[in-house]
């Protein structure tokens, strides 16, 4: 099959000028057993050669140019590419293609969901970067923007949205014709189209304007499946939507373009979320079933607001080529941080993505494979492995600095000549940065080198000289590594009385690898130097490195952090100490009592989170015998934290716990577990209400092999939904039986019919199991590229995402089966596999490595 190229994509963008594609869908009979759908396209368009391709995988049916059919012979297709002969040039022409589109169960292209819950049928497009064509034909790369119409024959009783604006007339028969106006010019990767029995809940009207003569009046409507429509949280997410788009039109001085705003909320969903303009579509775990917690509700209320950003960083200006991803992602979450933190109650965004997202960053920065954030993309697998922390949290990091060293005032006036030169058209890395330094009035060609074409973090610390009186004579920023232009806060503070109260702050602006700081007043007073219990190098988290502690200020951070008021600074601290323990500088067992002491003072719930997924990071840095210790630590402080805990935090503290207890040998609370799995109070531990919970107990229990089968069936069976059909999934394939890991395997490898998220949850349980005969490593590895080949890529990452064995203990090393060999066994006998898959293979052999190394350290 074809793989669109950057090389052959720039020569169809320069020989063809699309200017409209007009699709009629028919999915009259989606809601059936039937596999694909008939579709049509009539490409308008102006080319300057005879021949020229088409994008459309499906089985093509007919092929015409304005309304002549092709006979055989001008015309060839492999299954992905249609090369047509005989174009007439430098004249409009319309091509039209006929095909049958199969829907899909992968999350790519026209995927389709049969709820088990009550037999409803939902479809939704996704197409980031190149699946539009799995859905219909087209030319699919995001420099060629046409305008686009779509018609949809659907069912009655459906409901059908997609770009612009629709209306519905029956067409007899039980179906009707769905007709959308015609959209402003948008590559196709944006396009959607969703249909089926959704919840519609309406939210009103918003009109505004962004001051550059235009309105906007926008029907906003929230999506979901029928059966979760008593758990949309309506109120919240509307006020976050109407709080972006006020802010967004405050900022950017063009009015939002796109006509409507419909936010669907769909199943199985690869992503967080996707931009398509006026038909948003977003992964359905931002919903719940039991109440959303808060750091729900606001990791949801950044994706709300990073997909609004998109509808003009993105679709309505737009990356030529997916090397400028960033002109889009890292935009998008810098902006969807940024305005959460400033126009919404949830404020504490920005400590949020220091202590998470950006460790994301920091992580993929550290890969072999790291690229920069401007990349190499000579392809369309390369471009879907580039979706990573690189892209969006390194970028968004980056951006902030770049607000931090030019000013906010300036960026946004940047922004806005971005946005009235490139509107409706598709853009490069110089017309951004030309943007900006005609705002600011400086030259940012070494802004560029050193931040968008180089790898790595740099990591930043100070030193400093006293005299014999204690006052600072010499403060010192040192890089190590690349030395880049920063912009950043450093703070200083005491320890009074076992609380941290800042003595002084100062702003730094360096570029070179050592530069000399000016001591501020307050610590050039006889004995300051004895003052400073902690220095903060970049509070606020205004730039992108790793900042290292001096040893008394990480001893002071581990054990007083929580006094700080600020959570940006918290989160900061927290963010150093992380980097710390994964580069060797800190014990994983400091880490853990330190994270274990604070989190129950900890007012923000995104860092008290954030924290219990850093003590799972911390376990794996020990060898068996430390960790069990540890283990005893941790499930003995979670127990007691959970009695007192609110909902929301105890339900998280639970998830942690679980996964701690189906990990370790400890047995102190295996009785109290199984209790709590069959819904019957324990002394022991705390009850917490939710199916999530429950089937979280009965994946732990299922790992050691202390419930069966027939009892996760039973639970099933008493609540069947798709959310708990899932965890079943997950949970069966968890037992410690070997006929039903064979039957797992089997269902991976042969099974036709096997959706994203049940793949996921498959190879998550066989992960999650204690089983403890070997032959789960060589059998992954037996099977990953004959799935790679034989699977769409984004099974592909699945498969190697939740498969890969991650468990390393170096005191069992000689009595199981070896990852890390086998790992490097495979990366040596298939040299020639995609690079895609080998970029996969190499990021968790590096993971697998570090923990290694640390338990080796640590032991």
């Amino acid at each position: 099959m074809y793989v669109l190229t950057r090389e052959d994509a720039r020569h169809r963008s320069t020989v063809v000028t699309v200017r409209h594609i007009d699709v009629t869908l028919h999915l009259e009979e989606a809601a059936s057993e039937k596999s694909s759908y008939r579709v049509l396209s009539h490409m308008t368009l102006v080319s300057q050669e005879p021949t020229l391709f088409v994008d459309v995988a499906g089985e093509v049916q007919t092929v015409s140019i304005d309304d002549v059919p092709l006979a055989p012979d001008q015309f060839t297709y492999d299954g992905e590419r249609l090369d047509i002969r005989g174009v007439p040039t430098k004249r409009e022409v319309t091509i039209a293609v006929e095909a049958d589109c199969r829907f899909s169960t992968t999350g790519e292209g026209l995927h389709r969901y049969h709820d088990p819950e009550d037999g409803r049928y939902y479809l939704y497009t996704q197409f980031e970067p190149e699946d539009a064509h799995r859905a219909w034909p087209c030319f699919d790369q995001p420099d060629m923007k046409p305008t686009w119409t779509f018609h949809i024959y659907a069912p009655n009783e459906w409901v059908v949205t997609s770009n612009g604006i629709g209306s519905s007339q029956d067409c007899g028969n039980g179906v009707t014709l769905w007709d959308f106006t015609t959209t402003e010019p948008l590559s196709s990767y944006i396009t959607a189209v969703v249909a089926g029995q959704w919840a519609v809940a309406q939210g009103g009207s918003w009109e505004g304007s962004a001051g550059d003569g235009n309105t906007a009046s926008l029907q906003l409507r929230l999506l979901c499946r029928q059966a979760l429509a008593d758990s949309m949280d309506s109120d919240d997410i509307l006020a976050v939507t109407r709080a972006g788009l006020d802010h967004y039109h405050e900022h950017y001085g063009y009015t939002f373009p796109w006509g409507s705003y419909d936010q669907i909320f769909v199943p199985e969903y690869n992503l967080g979320a996707m931009e398509n303009p006026g038909c948003i579509t977003f992964n359905e775990n931002y919903l719940s079933r039991d109440t959303p917690s808060f750091a729900l509700r606001q990791k949801r209320a950044n994706t709300i607001l990073h997909e609004m950003c998109h509808m003009w960083f993105g679709d309505l200006v737009t990356p030529a080529w997916w090397e400028n991803l960033w002109l889009k992602e890292s935009f998008a979450e810098n902006q969807g941080t940024t305005t959460a933190a400033e126009a919404t109650i949830y404020t504490g965004e920005w400590a949020s993505f220091a202590i998470g997202r950006k460790a994301w960053a920091l992580a993929q920065d550290q890969y072999p494979t790291t690229h920069p954030i401007v990349a190499d993309i000579p392809d369309i697998p390369a471009a879907k492995n580039n979706f990573d922390g690189i892209t969006y949290a390194k970028g968004a990091a980056v951006l902030k600095q770049l607000v931090a060293w030019v000013g906010e005032e300036t960026f946004y006036k940047g922004v806005r000549l971005y946005f009235q030169r490139f509107a409706n058209s598709s853009t490069g890395l110089e017309d951004l940065l030309g943007a900006l330094e005609e705002a600011s009035g400086e030259d940012l060609g070494k802004w560029k080198d050193a931040w968008l074409l180089t790898t790595g973090p740099s990591t930043l610390s100070l030193s400093w000289t006293s005299d014999d009186a204690g006052r600072l004579t010499g403060l010192h920023m040192h890089q190590d590594g690349l030395a880049r232009p920063h912009s950043l806060e450093v703070s200083f503070w005491t320890a009074d009385n076992g609380v941290l109260r800042q003595k002084c702050h100062l702003r730094v602006r360096i570029e070179e690898a050592h530069s000399a700081v000016k001591v501020p007043p307050e610590l050039a007073e006889a004995g300051s130097a004895q003052d400073i219990d902690l220095v903060v190098v970049n509070d606020l988290d205004l730039t992108y490195a790793i900042s290292r502690f001096d040893e008394h200020s990480m001893r002071t951070a581990l054990a007083y952090v929580s006094t700080i008021e600020r959570p940006i600074t918290r989160a900061v601290i927290w963010s150093n100490l992380f980097s710390a323990l994964r580069g060797g500088d800190l014990d994983p067992r400091d880490y853990i009592h330190s994270a274990l002491t604070h989190m129950a003072e900890e007012s923000e719930d995104a860092i008290f989170e954030r924290l219990l997924a850093t003590i799972r990071v911390a376990r794996s840095f020990l060898p068996r015998s430390s960790r069990d210790r540890c283990d005893r630590e941790i499930l003995n402080t979670l127990a007691e934290f959970m009695r007192h805990a609110s909902r929301d935090r105890g339900r998280a503290a639970l998830r942690l716990f679980v996964d701690v207890w189906m990990a370790c040998s400890d047995e102190t609370y295996t009785e109290a577990v199984l209790e709590l799995a069959h819904g019957r109070h324990s002394d022991r531990l705390p009850f917490i209400e939710g199916e999530e919970s429950a089937w979280d107990l009965r994946r732990a229990c299922a790992a050691r092999g202390l419930v069966t089968e027939k009892e996760l069936d039973s639970w099933l069976e008493t609540s069947p939904t798709g959310e708990n059909r899932t965890r079943w999934i997950r949970s069966r394939a968890a037992l410690p039986d070997a006929d039903i890991r064979s039957q797992v395997w089997n269902e991976i490898c042969h099974g036709s019919a096997m959706s994203n998220l049940d793949l996921s949850a498959s190879l998550q349980g066989l992960n999650d199991s204690t089983w403890s005969s070997p032959g789960y490593v060589t059998q992954y590895f037996n099977h990953l590229l004959p799935f790679w080949k034989n699977s769409s890529m984004g099974l592909g990452i699945r498969f190697v995402e939740g498969g890969f064995p991650m468990s390393i203990d170096i005191e069992r090393q000689s009595l199981d089966e070896d990852p890390i060999e086998a790992a490097k066994i495979w990366l040596d006998e298939h040299s020639e596999v995609a690079p895609a898959l080998t970029r996969l293979v190499i990021e968790k052999l590096d993971d697998l490595q570090r923990a290694y190394s640390r338990q080796k350290q640590w032991q």
